[in-house]
């Protein structure tokens, strides 16, 4: 066990525009009863310059960035808070919502897991009693299946979600951060794969104060639906290639041509743009991927 005080946690909010939902996150860490923690809000470069009440949190410090992607904006910030003398980072969602006791629930857990990577249970924010995503075991699935089982005690897993997301320092250096070939999405499973090869504890912690209740894609309101999905395809043939193999790889291609149709499906009457998906499916089968 690690004592509370020894604990130097800096809260990671990765940011690309959506200010209204990032000030409503800002404002619950404002209100927590456990003041032991400090905030990095992470700009990648937003379309819309910050309003500016994002500056009237004392706990939280701004940075700006260009816009290199979510994996490349939270190295760099992970890096901000290594330089400031955190032991463990904690990546949070601009778009979540959760209790008064969220601080100080974590650095309990902290203190009797200071090793692990450890999610909470994730809730829909207009869905408040229903899962959106809990992390669990790999299958074939995985890249296509949001996991949303209502765990009742914190045990280990295979994948958990960078939506918030509890990494010891020392987890963080060994593994190198997120790998910055996944510019959005399934950068959170691939770490929790390879810490777990790398014997590192990955678990989901059903403990009631750690809950989060999440907006979801609060930053791309607006977007369209293929803009996200065009993200998606190549990040999920990304971690197809690297986490598969034989037949289950296969099946896996099978499954992502199947979600491409039924997206198709559900979307209509927006079409997805050729070009875009062309370029998309093309970058998610580079060679940079292996």
């Amino acid at each position: 066990m690690s004592r509370k005080n020894e604990i130097r946690l800096v809260v990671i909010i990765p940011v690309y525009g959506n200010w209204d939902d990032t000030l409503a996150t800002l404002d619950a860490l404002a209100k927590q009863d456990c003041k032991q923690f400090h905030v990095l809000i992470a700009d990648d470069g937003s379309p819309s310059p910050p309003p500016p009440g994002i500056h009237n949190y004392e706990f939280a410090v701004y940075h700006r960035q260009p816009h290199g992607g979510f994996a490349v904006n939270c190295n760099r910030a992970a890096r901000a808070a290594l330089d400031r003398g955190a032991t463990h980072l904690l990546f949070l969602n601009n778009d979540t919502d959760f209790s008064r006791d969220f601080a100080g629930g974590w650095l309990r857990t902290i203190a009797n897991l200071p090793n692990a990577i450890i999610s909470p249970v994730i809730f829909w924010f207009k869905n408040p009693a229903s899962v959106w995503f809990s992390g669990g075991r790999m299958t074939v699935l995985t890249p296509f299946v949001r996991l949303s089982r209502r765990f009742q005690q914190t045990q280990a897993v295979d994948v958990v979600c960078g939506c918030t997301l509890l990494v010891p320092v020392g987890a963080w250096t060994q593994l190198n951060g997120f790998d910055e070939t996944f510019a959005l999405y399934f950068e959170d499973f691939d770490l929790a794969l390879r810490a777990n090869q790398a014997g590192i504890p990955v678990m989901v912690a059903a403990d009631a104060d750690l809950r989060v209740w999440h907006k979801v894609s609060g930053s791309f309101r607006g977007e369209g639906a293929w803009k996200q999905q065009y993200l998606l395809l190549t990040s999920r043939l990304w971690f197809i290639r690297r986490h598969y193999q034989g037949p289950r790889k296969l099946l896996c291609y099978g499954l992502a041509c199947a979600h491409l149709a039924a997206m198709a499906l559900v979307c209509i009457p927006e079409v997805p743009n050729p070009k875009l998906l062309w370029r998309a499916t093309v970058r998610g089968l580079a060679d940079s991927a292996d």
